[in-house]
């Protein structure tokens, strides 16, 4: 791939020496203000420099490179991308500690904790990160809610967190059928990124063909700046931390209620719910990383100021050419971070979730929760009381139990079904079992805490409804 942008720039630097005659003489071009009448477009030089939040998450992604064994994320001079490496040189001048590095603190920009309740290793860990490593999850987080979404659950099985990039083109593979798919989603990235840095080279060599001194300093400026970013996205500069944890397969669950409503339940064993709760990003500093740090810091930053100090003296036709770079930057992102999205959905492989809608009470939610999704999803040993999801009342731990009790009927009925032992009269007998512990249910309620009775009558009617719909 690095051969495939090299062999781009030098196509570029044969055109311009294939050039023999200037529109200008080389000795016109001087460097003065501009004095002209003409069409300007000076005000929106600021553009360079205004804050984007999708360049920080843009640079951050340039850094991790998370997927590089699926794709190259090629990071773009879009509106607002100058601003990163800017940052990054204030707070490395300014920072108050000096070991915590600039580039892990623009990481951990694009990270967004999720406040959950969950019994991994006894609510230990309140929070969740959300960030470049585990984006797969973020259209089963961003779930459609009901008309009443305060009973929408939407569960999903997390069996791997940090996925090992050896297994990504398989997935890839399994998922889409044909590999071509994910190379031609590949190529689309690459073919963006060098696209970008065709047009900056183009409009620098515009610059000399017009005698734009102004002109060709800035495209110089972000050319520099555009093969940074491409030697950077070929070398591993942030990585997950990743702790040693001990093996642990118990099932455990992490609760995050949305502000918008609607609940987002994450099932999976305790060591890798625990392996996601304590992920980190690290960077490991070495002679390479830190020059080419500088490199992107230092270029980054010069071609935001030459962004406004070159855009006020440029020709007016020049300055359409710089904007229409940034505006082709900022569009051609927004469509490799849907690629991107697709491909490491893709490359996760199969993803367990089921989604509970359309409920009109809590607990015919729960219910369904524990008896009616794909085994992978049922929360049968989530206890909702313990984590303050319920009241602490008689008649819902008497629920919990009842639900814990037909979860192990129904896989007991699915281990007959495996070896082919069960029958009609088996089918009857199961019935017939579940409606006498719903009645025993009932009747505990009646005697424990008689004032619940009702919800009690109407917990049994939605657990015999969930099971037998007909």
């Amino acid at each position: 791939m690095l051969a495939l942008y090299s062999l781009g720039i030098l196509a570029l630097v044969d055109f311009v020496h294939a050039k023999s005659k200037f529109p200008y003489p080389l000795s016109e071009a001087h460097a003065q203000l501009k004095t002209d009448d003409g069409v300007t477009f000076d005000p929106l030089g600021v553009a360079a420099v205004l804050y984007n939040p999708r360049a920080d998450k843009s640079a951050a992604r340039l850094y991790t490179q998370y997927d590089r064994n699926l794709f190259t994320w090629p990071h773009m001079t879009m509106i607002g991308g100058t601003l990163p490496p800017m940052q990054m040189l204030v707070e490395r001048l300014t920072a108050t500690f000096k070991w915590i590095h600039p580039a892990i603190k623009m990481c951990a920009k694009d990270t967004t904790m999720l406040p959950v309740r969950s019994d991994v290793s006894e609510n230990v860990f309140r929070q969740l990160p959300l960030n470049l490593s585990n984006i797969w999850l973020s259209d089963v987080i961003s779930f459609q809610t009901s008309k009443q979404p305060g009973n929408d659950f939407a569960i999903v099985w997390v069996d791997t967190v940090h996925k090992s990039g050896d297994d990504g083109e398989g997935h890839v593979r399994a998922q889409v059928g044909n590999i071509w798919w994910w190379r031609t989603g590949k190529w689309a990235l690459d073919l963006m990124c060098l696209l970008n840095g065709a047009m900056l080279v183009a409009a620098m060599v515009c610059g000399i063909l017009v005698a734009d001194i102004w002109a060709f300093t800035l495209f110089l400026l972000y050319s520099c700046h555009w093969v940074a970013s491409v030697f950077i996205s070929f070398t591993a500069m942030v990585e997950i931390h990743k702790p040693e944890i001990r093996n642990d397969s118990i099932d455990r669950y992490a609760v995050y209620e949305r502000e918008e409503g609607g609940t987002v339940i994450f099932k999976g064993p305790q060591k890798k719910l625990e392996e996601w709760a304590r992920s980190t990003w690290e960077y490991n500093q070495t002679w390479g990383k830190d020059c080419l740090h500088w490199f992107w810091i230092l270029t980054g930053t010069m071609s935001g100021i030459a962004s406004v100090a070159c855009m006020v003296n440029m020709y007016g036709y020049m300055q359409l050419a710089f904007l229409g770079v940034l505006v082709y930057s900022s569009l051609a992102e927004i469509g490799a971070t849907r690629i991107a999205r697709i491909l490491q959905t893709k490359a996760h492989g199969t993803i367990f979730k089921a989604e509970i809608l359309d409920n009109k009470t809590r607990t015919r939610a729960i219910i369904r929760a524990t008896l009616e999704v794909i085994p992978k999803c049922r929360l049968t040993k989530l206890n909702w009381i313990k984590m303050g999801l319920l009241p602490p009342m008689q008649v819902f731990q008497a629920m919990q139990d009842l639900l814990e009790d037909i979860s192990q009927m129904q896989e007991d009925v699915g281990k007959m079904q495996e070896d082919g032992s069960f029958t009609s009269a088996a089918q009857k007998s199961h019935n017939l079992a579940i409606e006498l512990r719903c009645a025993e249910f009932v009747d505990q309620v009646r005697l424990e805490d008689p004032e619940r009775i009702l919800l009690a009558e109407r917990i049994r009617d939605e657990v015999l409804g969930t099971l037998h719909p007909n």
